[in-house]
């Protein structure tokens, strides 16, 4: 099966290369992005906006045959969801790693993470609990600005029939349920997602460079059963 890994929006390809040899070897075609303007940290960003990155990603599953799995990586999930948004009917299944499908009106950064207290960090300048996070997403405007305060706008229910995969890094499936449960609003997306799977895999800010191999063997299982039952969050 194709699949398309789209890093987030601080890194690029390579950031892939281990996840993407292992899914070769498995029998699939990865095929990792370097999304418009982000190939380096001193690349001129003027004029790229959210919908440029969005458009690259509906442009890669366009040149696919058949359905495929689109792999978002923490803030780049919500570009992931509004290219499916787009493409419903082209995607198999949409996986979110660290991160979460940011909503219609909401901005793309609102579906990167939330901390355990469920304070968001996102670029309508709410503070970081976590001054951690204050510091990652100063660095994220400062390499990125032009996509996290752009609003996502999605048009096509069918997105909710796409069936989609949260992969728990730096907060646990048990977080997202509660948050679920609260209706916090980088998780809103997902209680109206009617096939839904949450996968726990501890690990930092860039599990493929830093748990590649265990990553991947989530990536294989999702592409294993791409219409998997959905879960009750």
């Amino acid at each position: 099966m194709d699949v398309i890994l789209v890093p987030g929006l601080w890194l690029d390809a390579s950031s892939w290369a281990d996840v993407s040899e292992l899914l070769a070897a498995a029998g699939h075609r990865p095929s990792a992005l370097t999304l418009q303007g982000l190939h380096s940290r001193t690349a001129n960003r003027n004029g790229i906006w959210l919908a440029d990155h969005v458009a690259a990603i509906v442009t890669a599953i366009d040149q696919c045959e058949g359905k495929v799995v689109v792999v978002g990586h923490a803030e780049a999930c919500g570009l992931v969801h509004a290219a499916v948004s787009q493409r419903p009917d082209g995607v198999a299944r949409a996986i979110h790693v660290g991160g979460f499908p940011s909503a219609d009106g909401a901005r793309v950064l609102s579906g990167f993470t939330v901390d355990a207290r469920g304070v968001t960090t996102h670029t309508a300048g709410l503070s970081a609990v976590d001054p951690g996070l204050g510091g990652l997403h100063r660095r994220m405007s400062e390499n990125a600005s032009h996509v996290l305060d752009a609003v996502q706008r999605l048009t096509d229910d069918r997105r909710f029939a796409v069936p989609a995969t949260v992969v728990a890094t730096e907060f646990t499936t048990d977080d997202v349920r509660r948050w679920v449960a609260a209706g916090i609003d980088p998780v809103r997306e997902l209680a109206r997602i009617s096939d839904l799977t949450l996968v726990d895999l501890p690990s930092g800010r860039w599990p493929q460079i830093e748990r590649p191999r265990d990553l991947a063997e989530v990536l294989l299982a999702q592409l294993a059963l791409p219409r998997a039952e959905p879960e009750k969050v």
